[in-house]
């Protein structure tokens, strides 16, 4: 157990070690997780999002110190991480029936990187996931405390002088400021992107909001889908008439053909859903020279096979306004 006046002159644990191949599972495993991630539901478009498990690991790698005892260091930090053998029983318990938790010994003696793939991600469940983690804590580090922002102010009074602070100036779409935010530090974040700004406002303010307040944002989302909804219906964009409202919008470019003076969409396939045999097909308007988009369900792989190909090809925009005719002009003129 460390002294609190030991504590300023240690390193910090990550300059000793870092279990980066349990890590790199866990880091796998969350970005597999697509929509399930905690900050998709904002905007799933960000290239440089980092997984939140690995943001975690690299901040109380900072702030945790390296002790005498590599060992018990390592042991202490597997358990914050939720990567210790009981908290992963508990992860993986989380997925089966009932009826089969008593089985769980089996996955237990699976590699780790199979034990992540059955197992729930630790920001999935509870706190309670950590409760039986915080006596071994408090015994190896000095602290008293039963939850991560307890543990974070207390490691930063006794390092610093002050709860740990955390500044992000290039913070992208948040994942480094809401992490160490939800640890409990406190977090200064900003970014040149104005996209970059609101989606990080949006994972203080509407990801992390306390329950009360999701409630009342969700209200507030209901009613306002209500009015753009009664406003678009009175401009009647959306619907046929006949009972049928728009889900989806496509579109394509266009481009004048300088051979026959027609108007050509750019599509490099016809095919708009596989799984359903649902294509695109061109309908000539001789009058206005162009061509109308009907979207159809097609029966045959025939007809499948034949839409794969567009009006794109090889460089090349090839179209035929009445079937027999085709043009074919080179892209780069």
């Amino acid at each position: 157990m460390l002294k609190p006046f030991e504590w300023q002159d240690r390193p910090a644990l990550i300059e000793h070690l870092f279990p980066v191949q349990k890590i790199s599972a866990e880091s796998f495993k969350e970005q597999m997780a697509g929509s399930g991630k905690t900050l998709t539901a904002l905007g799933s478009y960000w290239k440089g999002r980092k997984p939140l498990i690995l943001n975690k690991a690299c901040i109380l790698g900072a702030l945790l110190p390296a002790t005498d005892n590599s060992l018990k260091d390592l042991e202490i930090f597997e358990l914050l991480m939720g990567m210790d053998s009981q908290t992963m029983q508990k992860r993986i318990e989380a997925t089966l029936p009932a009826s089969r938790r008593g089985n769980v010994g089996e996955y237990l003696v699976l590699p780790y990187n199979e034990q992540v793939r059955q197992a729930k991600r630790p920001e999935e469940l509870h706190d309670s996931l950590f409760s039986h983690v915080w006596i071994r804590v408090n015994a190896h580090l000095g602290t008293s405390a039963s939850s991560f922002p307890e543990l974070v102010e207390q490691i930063g009074i006794a390092r610093f002088g002050h709860r740990p602070r955390v500044a992000d100036v290039f913070c992208g779409s948040g994942q480094i400021p809401f992490e160490a935010a939800r640890l409990g530090c406190d977090v200064y974040a900003s970014d040149l992107n104005p996209i970059a700004c609101m989606l990080t406002w949006g994972g203080f303010n509407i990801v992390g909001a306390s329950p009360d307040k999701r409630i009342e944002i969700d209200k507030a989302q209901k009613e306002l889908a209500q009015k753009v909804r009664a406003e678009i219906d009175d401009l009647e964009v959306e619907t046929d008439g006949k009972g049928w409202r728009a889900k989806v919008f496509l579109y394509c470019l266009e481009i004048d053909c300088p051979e026959s003076g027609w108007k050509v969409p750019l599509l490099p396939t016809m095919i708009i859903s596989k799984g359903y045999k649902m294509v695109a097909r061109l309908i000539p308007v001789p009058t206005e020279k162009r061509y109308d988009i009907e979207i159809v369900y097609v029966a045959t792989d025939v007809e499948m096979n034949k839409a794969q190909v567009g009006t794109v090809k090889d460089g090349y925009v090839v179209h035929s306004p009445d079937g027999n005719t085709v043009f074919r002009v080179s892209i780069n003129n």
